[in-house]
């Protein structure tokens, strides 16, 4: 994640205060500290509102077609965690799972964002969501058309957009190429290679794999769950 780098302080000086939607998600950090911390400012500030729109704009694009996609939500937990302060996890997620579960004003989000972030950082925040989209595989037009009303909302215009999309090539992976079948292939043969697959996936097999490589494997896991039930629910649709 070396090209967020520059990203680290970009939350400096934005703090829960005076603005719909960080004053309420301010309260609820709060009250999911525990009570001998409440008193102390710093330990609610530590929560951005620039974290909080990002939230916002991340739990959005998830819920966008329908579903909420387990690889993309530890997607997004670590990326948090990864550039922001690890100390107050535990208050994000809460957040995030709000967030996960409401629907916020993404006029508001994104005026906040462009009004006291820079344009470097606007960019770094429309490059986040295209990895969000395609860190499952693939990324789905609604997703696209998204991610690209975002930009425009953030004042990055189309030229830009397709050259951070051009870092990360758009490819449509299929489920049945995550689990090296095709569509062709009947159930109980992709049952058997499902099994497999997490059987060579699963956490309990690789503990002493690095935690790089860790991550890497367990987000292969959570393709393969997802990919396996999206096969099962449309072989099983055909038969209604």
């Amino acid at each position: 994640m070396a090209k967020y780098e520059k990203w680290l302080g970009a939350s400096l000086g934005w703090m829960l205060t005076g603005n719909p939607i960080g004053g309420l998600l301010g309260f609820l950090a709060g009250s999911m500290m525990p009570q001998g911390e409440k008193d102390s400012a710093n330990k609610v500030k530590s929560v951005s509102e620039f974290e909080v729109n990002l939230m916002v704009l991340a739990s959005h694009l998830i819920k966008i077609d329908g579903g909420i996609s387990a690889a993309e939500v530890a997607f997004t937990e670590r990326f948090l965690n990864n550039h922001f302060d690890e100390a107050f996890a535990d208050q994000r997620i809460g957040i995030f799972k709000h967030c996960l579960q409401k629907e916020y004003d993404l006029n508001a989000a994104c005026g906040q964002i462009r009004m006291y972030s820079a344009l470097g950082t606007r960019v770094q925040v429309v490059r986040f969501l295209i990895d969000l989209a395609q860190c499952d595989g693939q990324m789905s037009e609604r997703e696209n058309y998204f991610v690209f009303r975002i930009a425009g909302y953030l004042n990055i215009n189309d030229v830009e957009y397709r050259r951070l999309k051009a870092e990360h090539p758009f490819q449509t992976i299929t489920v049945y190429e995550i689990l090296g079948v095709t569509s062709d292939t009947n159930f109980a043969e992709i049952r058997t290679v499902y099994r497999k697959l997490v059987l060579k996936y699963h956490p309990d097999r690789n503990k002493d794999a690095s935690e790089e490589e860790k991550r890497k494997l367990a987000r292969k896991f959570q393709q393969v769950q997802e990919a396996y039930e999206k096969i099962k629910a449309e072989r099983e649709s055909r038969q209604n």
